[in-house]
């Protein structure tokens, strides 16, 4: 596989949150000052390993996630923003954005961000049923949540995501509408919307699993979609992404490499990179990511090389989730495959059920059709 020229992402995971919710499967530890600390002094090693590996490309998008970002200690994210730019070579014009949890975001951590040069927030808000979060183990009051966007309103900060989740157990119609209509409200220019997944090892599959809870019937979270979609598409929002929807200009490009089969750098607690067709995984563990770094050894656990064949459905898998949808003349390019003739019997009858259509050179799953991208997927892999 050639090498990637395209300007890459960095990613670094902040794995710290006060509490784990009940639904949490990511990778995070209990908030203390001390750890965060060792964390970040971790982190600046790992960073001084790999800039010389990278001396030679550009970056265009940094992405802190976690875990609770805006759990660190004040003073965490500038210094983490300096070593950054002081280490990569990054383009003119950058995103550079940063996830926040309402319970740990202040007006402090704000002005720290913006002067970090943080131009996108993305806001976890994910309901404003406070009971039914809490249910879930959340704990987030409806006063943290507009004691935030008004932080962000009254600066007229330009770039505010709202990450709104479905699917919860006890969610009804009437909490999805509430939410989105606060987001529209508050003029955010994204909205992220995930259908929860119930995963092993999380205290929700074992609530699931004792008869505490029941799964939400797939029908209901299609509905609930379906009232998301119309309200935000009424507001001008367009869906370019399956669960991501953004007024004209404001698409997530951090997220959108990882569509585009795009280079990313991951840094961090249990990241994930994935560069020049070489995927590699940190440690999950906090005490041997910290071991590794004040010994300089490299904190990877496992690195693979993506085959022709597990990129070919690479490709086809992101590309479909996006509206713009998947470039056929590229991918004949790069795989030495009319897709248009291998797949010519499915193409045609997914095309007669309106539920494909190849517009400009892309073959794109139709609007209508978005709800059910996997099965489709799945036909022309």
């Amino acid at each position: 596989m050639s090498k990637d020229t395209r300007p890459m992402g960095i990613y670094i995971h902040i794995p710290f949150c006060s509490k784990k919710c009940d639904y949490c499967d990511f990778v995070s530890y209990s908030m203390d000052t001390k750890a965060q600390q060792l964390y970040l002094e971790a982190l600046f090693t790992e960073i001084d390993m790999l800039k010389n590996k990278f001396m030679d490309r550009t970056f265009d998008t940094i992405f802190i996630g976690g875990g609770t970002p805006s759990i660190v200690y004040e003073g965490f994210i500038a210094s983490l923003s300096r070593k950054l730019y002081s280490s990569f070579h990054f383009a003119d014009k950058i995103e550079f954005s940063i996830e926040v949890n309402p319970s740990s975001f202040t007006k402090e951590k704000f002005f720290e961000y913006v002067e970090a040069g943080v131009n996108r927030i993305s806001v976890g808000i994910q309901c404003l049923d406070q009971k039914l979060l809490a249910n879930h183990g959340r704990f987030q009051s409806i006063e943290n949540v507009r004691e935030t966007f008004n932080i962000l309103r009254e600066s007229e900060f330009p770039n505010v995501n709202g990450d709104v989740m479905i699917g919860l157990p006890g969610q009804n119609k009437r909490s999805v509408v509430q939410t989105i209509k606060f987001l529209l409200k508050n003029k955010v220019k994204h909205v992220s919307t995930y259908a929860l997944q119930i995963e092993r090892h999380t205290m929700l599959y074992d609530k699931l699993r004792r008869g505490k809870i029941k799964r939400m019937k797939d029908k209901d979270v299609l509905t609930l979609y379906e009232i998301i979609y119309k309200m935000l598409s009424k507001a001008g929002f367009k869906r370019y992404e399956v669960s991501n929807y953004a007024k004209p200009g404001f698409e997530c490009e951090h997220n959108k490499k990882y569509w585009d089969d795009t280079s990313y750098l991951g840094l961090g607690v249990s990241a994930h990179s994935y560069i020049d067709g070489y995927r590699y995984y940190n440690t999950k563990r906090l005490d041997t990511y910290i071991d590794a770094m004040n010994e300089n050894k490299s904190a990877v656990y496992r690195k693979e090389y993506v085959s022709d064949a597990e990129h070919r459905e690479e490709r086809i898998m992101l590309s479909l989730r996006t509206a713009k949808g998947l470039n056929l003349e590229q991918f004949k390019q790069d795989f030495k495959e009319d897709l248009l003739r291998s797949r010519a019997e499915q193409i045609k009858k997914l095309t007669e059920l309106k539920m494909v259509e190849v517009v400009d050179g892309y073959l794109r799953i139709t609007e209508p059709n978005f709800y059910v991208s996997n099965q489709i997927i799945l036909e022309l892999i």
